[in-house]
């Protein structure tokens, strides 16, 4: 099962500045300053967190450090006397007045340093930190040993959270490390020097996708909101259930959402199940490219080419909802140049085969840094981030390709039959003469035959795709068309977020006329008009194939009467 991408814009988080304790002992400010305490004595120790290999399998018998998390020390009324954090070998030392009361030391499921802030919470109701703890008496100063964030599923299975902290500082780091110094490479490329705030919320037990009423359990984040929810399971099991907590996939796939987010732009559909996807099929171009980059970019992070998402541990039922190598091109595989275009998976192994060293059969030989990825992803004025419309992998290559100083990426471009245009999807469009367009209906798979459905439409084949500025007011779509094999054509104009098989996403209604072919090359002609508001639109050409299964045609187009052509 794939975790969907709910895009929802929010107000973001208010973070207050002043160091204050909340109920399970947690820090409500970014950073804490230690406290001087001349006379006092020294505390060290260390946090480690346990862990599951494969997502499900049984614990590794060696934990990982806690790395940079935030430690507390409180006294018996649970006022913070001390803060710090864990090196990055999970050590720690603190200094606390010398007494013989006992103390507790709290290591917090939270981040807070010059490069990251990192959070995760319990639920968003609460907003409480996940945290182990130890107390002590600072009679002298002493080490207190080894606290542990166990991934045993009877208790409160806090390696979970600890995990999920630990994996979204790995991106940080793998972001901060591999553009440093990159402009003296690449000069669209603008180093990673910090990362914006990000909250996550994760319960065991529990299903985030109640939040937003879901109907069905998944992990998700929050376009906007810097907010990312990760899945702790159903109903309090861990044991049967799907689990995202040692997901290392899934969660800094959910996080490469986020970091879209913070960083770049793109341009999600919206309206009702826009953002389903399962990585098995042909889809909005805009969608595979959003949902595309966090599969590449998990496996960048883990340098391990798979995707893989797990069920329940071997206590109870595991087992693997999804397991694909970026290497092994077995599904979502396009056929056709420019069909990769419209494919989650094959943009995930096309971004991958960039990077990697070239180990596929011969036929990709690309060798390239993430940071020439990482400048066209974010660069304001050669690359996606600056004013564009419609974003897709075929707008992001055909930038590449046009950076100055960039690598060649077309080996693994044809590799993965990707095409850096915007031919496929979304033409622009100009006014004058031109020949007539041709298009051909055509299935998406042996299980999507094309039928007349919506669900079944071949985006890539079966329908064209224009953006058109429209400057306000009343305006007339017309096309005509020649049927080469009793083909029948239907008009569509869309608003610039619109989701393909949705109405109510339609800037106007379509005035769709079904063709009853009795023979062959019968001419036609749909017209759309209405009054609309200044802004961006989508026209869609679709051959309906609810009478003749491989229709085609020739066609042309007319805005208010002239002449419209692709650009």
């Amino acid at each position: 099962m794939f975790k969907n991408t709910i895009v929802l814009l929010v107000p973001g988080l208010l973070i207050l500045s002043a160091c204050s304790s909340s109920d399970d002992g947690g820090s409500s400010s970014p950073r804490c300053t230690a406290i001087a305490y001349p006379n006092g004595v020294t505390i060290t120790g260390e946090g480690v967190y346990e862990y599951r290999d494969d997502g499900n399998q049984a614990i590794n018998g060696t934990p990982n450090p806690i790395r940079q998390a935030e430690i507390l020390v409180l006294d018996s009324n649970g006022a913070i006397i001390q803060c710090g954090s864990t090196k990055d070998t999970g050590r720690f030392n603190v200094d606390v007045p010398q007494g013989t009361s006992n103390l507790s030391l709290r290591i917090n499921s939270k981040i807070a340093n010059d490069t990251s802030e990192i959070y995760v919470f319990n639920d968003p109701a609460n907003r409480s930190l996940h945290y182990i703890s130890k107390s002590f008496a600072p009679s002298a100063d002493k080490d207190i040993g080894t606290l542990t964030a166990t991934a045993a599923t009877a208790g409160a299975l806090k390696g979970g959270a600890f995990n999920i902290l630990d994996k979204v500082y790995s991106a940080n780091e793998y972001l901060i490390t591999q553009t440093a110094n990159c402009t003296t490479h690449l000069s669209a490329c603008t180093p990673v020097t910090s990362i914006p705030a990000i909250s996550i919320f994760w319960n065991k037990g529990v299903d985030p996708g109640q939040y937003i009423n879901a109907g069905s359990p998944l992990s998700y984040y929050l376009n906007g909101a810097s907010e990312l929810y990760l899945l702790g399971g159903e109903d309090g099991d861990v044991n049967s259930s799907d689990t995202d907590h040692f997901d290392n996939t899934i969660i800094i796939h959910e996080y490469g959402h986020f970091i879209i987010d913070a960083f770049s732009s793109s341009d999600p559909p919206r309206g009702a199940n826009a953002n389903s996807h399962n990585g098995r099929s042909i889809i909005d171009p805009r969608l595979a490219f959003v949902e595309g980059w966090p599969d590449f970019f998990q496996a960048a992070v883990t340098t391990n080419p798979r995707y893989l998402d797990t069920s329940g541990t071997i206590e109870g039922t595991a087992s693997q909802l999804v397991f694909r190598d970026l290497e092994t091109p077995d599904l979502d595989v396009p056929t056709v140049a420019g069909e990769g275009n419209f494919r989650e998976f094959s943009i995930a192994r096309y971004l991958w085969d960039v990077i990697d060293t070239p180990n596929d059969g011969g036929a990709e030989t690309t060798i390239a840094p993430f940071y020439e990825i990482w400048a066209v992803l974010t660069n304001s004025s050669t690359g996606l981030n600056a004013d564009h419309r419609f974003r897709n992998i075929g707008l992001f290559s055909y930038l590449q390709d046009r950076m100055s100083g960039q690598s060649d990426w077309s080996s693994a471009l044809n590799n993965e039959f990707q095409s850096a245009t915007q031919n496929d999807y979304i033409r622009s469009t100009k006014s004058g003469s031109c020949s007539a367009v041709s298009i051909t209906a055509d299935d998406i798979s042996a299980t999507q035959i094309e039928n007349g459905t919506i669900a079944n439409s071949n985006m890539f084949a079966s329908n064209d795709f224009y953006r058109l500025y429209h400057a306000g007011g009343s305006m007339t779509i017309r096309i005509d068309y020649t049927p080469n094999t009793e083909g029948d054509l239907d008009l569509y104009l869309f608003n610039e977020l619109y989701q393909f098989n949705d109405t109510a996403t339609y800037a106007a209604s379509p005035s769709v006329t079904r063709k009853t072919m009795a023979t062959d090359n019968t001419t036609g002609s749909e017209t759309i008009t209405a009054s609309l508001a200044a802004g961006w639109y989508v026209i869609n050409i679709r051959v309906y194939t609810g009478i003749r299964r491989f229709g085609s045609a020739n066609y042309t187009m007319k805005l208010n009467g002239a002449a419209l052509c692709p650009k």
